[in-house]
């Protein structure tokens, strides 16, 4: 059976957006067209892939199980049409670089001086997201390189992580919330404790999860934020205890706003890793730059 791959390109981007319109727009189709695309992969499937919901376009059984492969086709697809237009353009090296939003105030600064020195000879684009987000945008090969927090357990093959440095996990609290003045608190006088806690899938919420359920601390309830800009804000009115990393949150304690308490049980603390693929699987240009970013972030 030949099956178009633009079938499974539209099928990708209708299923992350769950809209048919807002697909079209993406794809540069109109609606019918997308709808036409559709049928065609459900008649060659045999099965329908999608149903209508008020809340969007929702997936059956079968698009689910599809959806990987289709999306797999969409950034091989998209991968070659950059080789083709970088090829033919005779572009300079493109280099993508992720960051943990927990590392913006300390990283990122530094990544955009050298991505302005002379040493660093390439189209450079910083993107942030969360650990797993970069982990998977690196072993997709999305980007050449992620700093990220945590991020060594399970860290797939053939993906490797160099340490460069670490970070602590701090609770964060208004300047006139009763534990301002103390310097650390111990894990567990979050009993009972409303926390300001990231997304999901952040490593930091995961980590305190770990750690609740293994000596059975039950807080009030936590209140996810979002992200951890939000935790911040949130902590800063006086909502309930924060987590954070301490550089994430320095420049806000160090303006007075939020005051940082270090945890006094062991484990709060995370390196800062170094992801990418070994030196011996990326291009010349790809290693030669990374090679000049690495000897930038760890002077002799």
């Amino acid at each position: 059976m030949r099956l178009n791959p633009r079938y499974l390109v539209v099928f990708c981007v209708v299923a992350e957006l769950r809209s048919l319109s807002r697909a079209a727009e993406v794809l540069n189709l109109s609606q019918p067209a997308v709808s036409k695309t559709l049928k065609a992969l459900e008649d060659a499937v045999r099965q329908p892939l999608y149903q209508r919901t008020s809340q969007g376009i929702a997936l059956t059984e079968a698009g689910k199980a599809l959806l990987p492969y289709a999306c797999a086709v969409n950034r091989s697809l998209a991968h070659a049409l950059r080789f083709i237009e970088e090829r033919r353009r005779r572009r300079v090296l493109r280099l993508e670089v992720g960051l943990s939003w927990s590392l913006i105030p300390r990283y990122q600064n530094t990544l955009l001086a050298w991505a302005s020195s002379p040493e660093a000879r390439c189209e450079f684009q910083l993107t942030n997201g969360t650990t797993l987000e970069l982990l998977e945008k690196v072993y997709q090969r999305d980007i050449a390189l992620a700093l990220v927090l945590g991020g060594t357990d399970d860290l797939p093959e053939p993906l490797m992580a160099h340490r460069i440095s670490s970070d602590e996990m701090v609770l964060l609290v208004a300047p006139d919330h009763p534990w301002a003045q103390l310097g650390g608190v111990a894990l567990g006088q979050l009993e009972g404790m409303p926390i300001l806690v990231p997304q999901r899938n952040s490593r930091l919420r995961l980590r305190l999860e770990q750690f609740l359920e293994r000596y059975g601390i039950v807080p009030s309830r936590l209140v996810e934020c979002g992200s951890l800009y939000g935790v911040k804000t949130a902590a800063a009115a006086g909502l309930g205890v924060g987590l954070s990393s301490r550089s994430f949150a320095e420049p806000e304690v160090s303006a007075g706003l939020l005051r940082a308490l270090w945890v006094e049980d062991a484990g709060f603390t995370l390196g800062v890793h170094w992801i990418s693929y070994p030196e011996a699987s990326l291009d010349h240009a790809t290693r030669e730059q990374l090679g000049h970013l690495w000897r930038y972030l760890n002077p002799p």
